[in-house]
């Protein structure tokens, strides 16, 4: 459907769909397909491509390098223990708020007033409160309703998702169409998780952020090839999408403790990959983003590759492949980021 180009035209904002009520099992994929009448062509069904038999991640091949893109490779990896690496400070606007949050009496009044100092924040902020996702019955011109509309939640959300465009968008200038794809592929897994968290009970504004910074250790590659300077803005997709792949949670747990993130989010920014084991107590986030990656691989906005989602062990194991509102999401899925991608965009 050339979801890639359509998104790129409208990279931006919010809308999660309702959270339907479990239907009773249609027993197989098919008999809930064939209770769907709506979806006639094959075409539509993006969640079954033809002669797809992937039912896990898949890890990303390595691609034949050159001498200079091995010795790239070594560069990144003697990062991996800290010392070599300069971590970027997380801004000073989300840094304030999100301090300010972590105490017991914080004041929605005192953060607005932090917010309404910086006019992009604060932008953002209005954006997302008059969007889908949060809308009332009125609009909200001024910033402190607008964050008490919001809350707690939605306002860390906001600022961590401040944060990670920030340090996306500081490598632009030296690969833009690297920067560019891990942007939209931030938000969009994001929204994804978000628009899950009706399946799977995780908090929405939890949720988005799992999705949104799971993959934060990608920027942090890109950050260390940027800054070696013959290799800045040379690298293909295919090698970046190795190197991301092969070593982008290690980064990420660094990241994580260097911006004092909750530990149950850095858990899971550094070690998402591995499928979890019956007794993990974030068994259900891993899984969650298991699928998210999944439907990131089959809609373009992560490593594409033909996975048979209803079949996949993590849509199983969350119980999703015989219930006919999964179905249903799936099927307005691709509309449905349309909007979410504005709302964080």
């Amino acid at each position: 459907m050339g979801i890639w180009n359509w998104v790129m035209e409208k990279l931006g904002a919010g809308g999660m769909p309702e959270a339907a009520p479990a239907a009773p099992s249609a027993g197989t994929a098919t008999a809930v397909a064939e209770a769907e009448p709506e979806i006639t062509r094959p075409e539509d069904r993006w969640w079954a491509p033809e002669g797809a038999t992937l039912t896990e991640v898949v890890e990303v091949p390595r691609p034949g390098m050159s001498a200079e893109m091995l010795a790239l490779e070594n560069i990144i990896v003697q990062h991996f223990d800290g010392h070599d690496l300069r971590l970027p400070p997380m801004p000073r606007i989300p840094e304030v708020v999100l301090r300010e949050l972590s105490t017991r009496d914080y004041s929605l009044r005192k953060i607005g007033s932090e917010i309404a100092e910086d006019q992009v924040t604060a932008a953002a902020v209005l954006r997302l409160a008059n969007s889908p996702l949060y809308r009332g019955m009125h609009e909200i011109t001024a910033v402190e309703p607008a964050v008490v509309r919001l809350g707690a939640g939605a306002i860390r959300t906001l600022m961590l998702h401040h944060t990670m465009m920030s340090l996306t968008k500081q490598e632009r200038k030296a690969s833009q169409r690297l920067a560019d794809i891990l942007s939209l592929r931030a938000v969009a897994s994001g929204a994804t998780m978000r628009m899950l968290a009706p399946f799977t009970g995780m908090d929405p504004d939890e949720a988005f952020l799992v999705g949104l910074l799971h993959d934060i250790g990608n920027v942090m590659v890109l950050r260390i090839i940027n800054r070696q300077r013959p290799y800045a803005g040379r690298v293909d997709l295919e090698t970046f999408e190795y190197l991301a792949f092969e070593s982008h949670q290690e980064f990420a747990e660094l990241l994580g403790d260097a911006w004092r993130l909750p530990d149950r989010l850095t858990a899971l920014m550094s070690n998402h990959h591995e499928y979890p084991d019956a007794g993990d107590p974030l068994r259900v986030d891993r899984l969650a983003l298991h699928v998210t990656n999944m439907i990131g691989g089959l809609l373009g906005f992560a490593f594409e590759a033909d996975y048979d989602l209803l079949n996949a062990n993590a849509t199983i194991d969350l119980g999703l492949n015989d219930r006919p509102d999964f179905i249903k999401f799936l099927t307005r899925l691709p509309d449905d980021l349309d909007e979410a991608l504005q709302a964080f965009g």
